[in-house]
């Protein structure tokens, strides 16, 4: 596989101080030249939010309990800057469908996964994929899906600017795409995300977007570019 670009790209490795780790990290950096770090502690340090480039959050799930894992996520996503998150060493018993929820959680790696599949995986993530099992999919939809709700005035239910926003989201652009579109800041869009998530009762882009083209036949898709 060849090397993808760098300078703007980096990851975090949220993992135990042990060899598997250190060889995983060294091995990530020579077939991306991706600057890895290993971190041994589920805490977000708010220094990093200086770096300007795009940034995973690649988590060991291993590395903490699942209420510290939710605790980091919780503290990602608080951060004023977009942060794609996947997690690795995941076994088949975990409570995934939790992680996927999180609007930032891009990827699912389980501990059968190869080291040549996690580095194609967090290539794919960092272009825009989401890199998750066809068969995890197919549990989340079929759980998850229902019947479209028909609610009266839904064009009254969100303002001006939650239905600019979730018309962009609708076009797949990132939190950071749509704030530089919009000219708000980073925490702007978060909340205005979180808003218009609790009126309409969903969790995460996809099925707002589902939400969107059910109940607003006269939203109109905008362009970041």
């Amino acid at each position: 596989m060849d090397s993808i670009a760098s300078t703007s790209r980096r990851i975090i490795l949220f993992g135990q101080q042990n060899l598997q780790n250190s060889i995983l990290i060294g091995f990530i950096h020579q077939r991306t030249n991706i600057d890895c770090q290993l971190i041994s502690t589920a805490e977000w340090h708010p220094e990093w939010n200086t770096f300007e480039g795009q940034t995973l959050a690649l988590i060991d799930a291993d590395c903490a309990r699942t209420e510290r894992l939710q605790d980091l996520l919780e503290q990602i996503f608080d951060q004023n800057t977009d942060i794609q998150v996947a997690f690795f060493n995941t076994q088949s018993t975990s409570p995934v469908e939790r992680l996927i929820a999180w609007p930032m959680v891009n990827g699912i790696f389980y501990k059968e996964t190869s080291q040549q599949q996690l580095v194609k995986g967090i290539a794919g993530i960092f272009e825009g994929e989401f890199w998750l099992s066809r068969s995890l999919i197919t549990q989340y939809l079929g759980r998850t899906r229902s019947k479209p709700r028909k609610v009266t005035q839904n064009a009254n239910l969100l303002t001006r600017r939650e239905k600019q926003i979730l018309s962009l989201t609708a076009t797949g652009a990132t939190n950071t795409e749509i704030a530089g579109h919009l000219n708000v800041s980073m925490h702007t869009v978060k909340t205005h995300i979180y808003n218009l998530f609790k009126k309409i009762d969903v969790s995460n882009r996809i099925q707002a977007v589902n939400w969107a083209k059910d109940n607003l036949e006269d939203i109109v898709l905008e362009s970041v570019v």
